[in-house]
């Protein structure tokens, strides 16, 4: 026979009564012991299984689980301790708990700092929080955990050692840290509404456990007086209330039906052990704890199912008139596209139509300039410069507006061929020598011989043509050169300039349609925004690329063409 079997029958007569199913005896005098027991266990075990069965897995489902289980796993070994005659399992039980409460404030303290930053805590953290379970761990097995068996009365009490006040010093420790640290978050505005008020309620719900359970273990430790302390662990329902509701409201664990499933749960379980009650005294309480919790909760569901409901309403309107709106938006997309196609069309014939004269006029005023109708009189001669200019800049105008239209009606033709890059370039350079003079500019060209590629050549000298002239319309004073080079299977133009510079914010969209340089209009008014577009547009056209570099405003620019080598 086990040695404290026969010192509880030779010191007292106690008639215990043999616990069959471990948690279910006559020992336990009250029908409310079960009820505090057995339903915030099962409580707990459904709204784990509920996370547990989400298809997600962050840190917050895990610890949430975990905490759930272990404060399940307690429920049930303490139940234990109230059922079970034999001395020896009353002492392995209680023991054990020694382990499993500690675990439980960590795991509520580590969710709700994983919950509130949204990130894991530290390694120094984890392993501080490894040291405070260190004592347990150790000295669990020892008489510091439980000193004695009370036999001295027929209530089956372990004597709890030093280790248990070490335990009860740290369960309020952390308590207060979660506490303190829930209401700093919440009042940090800095965080938004929703997730301010997501933290107040985690806090608050923890708060009330922690402080519930604390009563039920430290008020019946030390005042002996177990069955006021078992309305302490009420405070698990009240717990779960929180969390359902946020999952509800904010579905923190990312579950949405599935919290008004653990609801539903939850009060079946309570309903349900009210049949185990046997007179309507202890009944009483049971259901006015029942009624308040679900009160409070309902209140707060119902809340959250209408601001749903509004939303949805508001939601369907916005819809229609969304509906609405897309279609009168459809509408005027098809006439904008009608009228795109109509400019580009009208901008291709009126282009085409204003050639014609403006190479006439230039070509005019060249031969009267060069004295092909007779001398000229010097009076006229800058008049004549000034006409040339004027039409040269017009039929380059008129050629972007018609590569613009050719584009964007996509009747762009490339005729490519092989021919001399270097040659074209010198060519060009040769051609806008006179305007760079005339700017008192030296215009000067580094460029070899041979350079062959296949391209377009038409095309590929307006390309020359518009970032040459460009170069020396935005430099007042100082330098533009031009340099060929051939790079493995590119030939590669670069033309630098001493002139207005581009601050690097306007890089990026100096090659769109109509865009400029910032201080461009203080240096030449008569651009149009147009040719670099066009020289990107037909540069890629020929298989190749273009893009500017610039030290910064005042700083010059440099322009790269590449194309692909033959």
């Amino acid at each position: 026979m086990n040695p404290f079997d026969l010192i509880a029958s030779d010191a007292l007569q106690c008639k215990w009564d043999t616990a069959p199913f471990l948690f279910i005896s006559d020992n336990v005098f009250s029908p409310l012991i079960y009820y505090s027991h057995i339903v915030p266990a099962l409580a707990g075990l459904f709204l784990a299984f509920v996370v547990w069965r989400q298809k997600e897995r962050f840190l917050t489902n895990h610890l949430f689980i975990f905490l759930a289980l272990a404060f399940s796993l307690w429920c049930l070994l303490d139940l234990m301790l109230w059922a079970h005659e034999n001395p020896s399992v009353i002492m392995f039980v209680w023991s054990s708990l020694i382990y499993i409460e500690p675990a439980i404030y960590l795991a509520a303290a580590y969710l709700l700092y994983v919950f509130t930053v949204e990130r894991d805590i530290s390694f120094k953290t984890k392993f501080f929080m490894f040291l405070t379970m260190l004592p347990p761990i150790i000295l669990g097995p020892t008489h510091y955990n439980l000193t004695a068996f009370d036999y001295t009365n027929c209530d089956r009490e372990a004597v709890e050692g030093p280790l248990w006040y070490y335990l009860y010093f740290l369960e309020v420790c952390i308590t207060l840290w979660m506490v303190v640290f829930g209401l700093r978050t919440s009042m940090n505005k800095s965080l938004s509404t929703s997730k301010r008020t997501q933290v107040g309620l985690l806090t608050i719900g923890l708060t009330f456990f922690f402080l519930a359970f604390s009563w039920g273990n430290i008020v019946g430790s030390l005042s002996a007086d177990w069955s006021v302390a078992q309305y302490g662990l009420f405070g698990m329902p009240v717990f779960l209330g929180a969390i359902i509701y946020l999952i509800v409201r904010f579905q923190t664990f990312r579950i949405r039906v599935l919290g008004v499933t653990a609801l539903v749960g939850t009060l079946w379980i309570l309903l349900f052990s009210i049949l185990f009650l046997q007179t309507i005294d202890s009944a009483r309480p049971v259901i006015v704890i029942t009624l308040v919790f679900f009160g409070l909760l309902g209140f707060f569901l119902v809340r959250s199912v209408q601001k749903e409901i509004q939303t949805a309403e508001r939601l369907k309107i916005l819809t229609v008139d969304l509906e609405s709106a897309n279609a009168q938006l459809e509408g005027a997309n098809t006439k904008l596209k009608e009228l795109d196609q109509m400019k580009s069309e009208f901008l291709s014939i009126a282009s085409h139509q204003l050639r014609a004269p403006i190479t006439a006029v230039r070509g005019y005023a060249a031969n009267i300039n060069e004295g092909e109708y007779g001398k000229v009189p010097k009076n006229l001669k800058e008049p004549l410069e000034t006409v040339q200019e004027a039409a040269r800049l017009m039929a380059n105008s008129i050629e972007d507006y018609l590569n613009i239209s050719r584009i964007e009606q996509g009747r762009m033709k490339y005729e490519k061929s092989d021919f001399d890059f270097a040659d074209l370039a010198k060519k060009v350079v040769h051609e806008l020598a006179p305007i760079a003079e005339k700017k008192k500019l030296k215009l000067s060209a580094n460029i070899p011989e041979d350079v062959m590629i296949t391209a377009d050549v038409g095309k590929v000298k307006q390309v020359l043509t518009n970032l040459i002239d460009n170069a020396i319309k935005y430099t007042t004073a100082g330098s533009v050169s031009v340099m060929v080079e051939k790079k493995e299977n590119v030939a590669r133009l670069t033309i630098t300039d001493t002139g207005v510079g581009i601050a690097p914010e306007e890089i990026g969209m100096l090659f769109e349609k109509f865009k400029r340089a910032r201080g461009a209009n203080k240096v030449n008014t008569t651009g149009t925004g147009l040719g670099l577009y066009v020289a990107k547009q037909l540069a890629e056209g020929n298989g190749g690329k273009i893009w500017v570099e610039s030290d910064g405003t005042g700083k010059g620019s440099r322009f790269i063409v590449e194309l692909p080598a033959k």
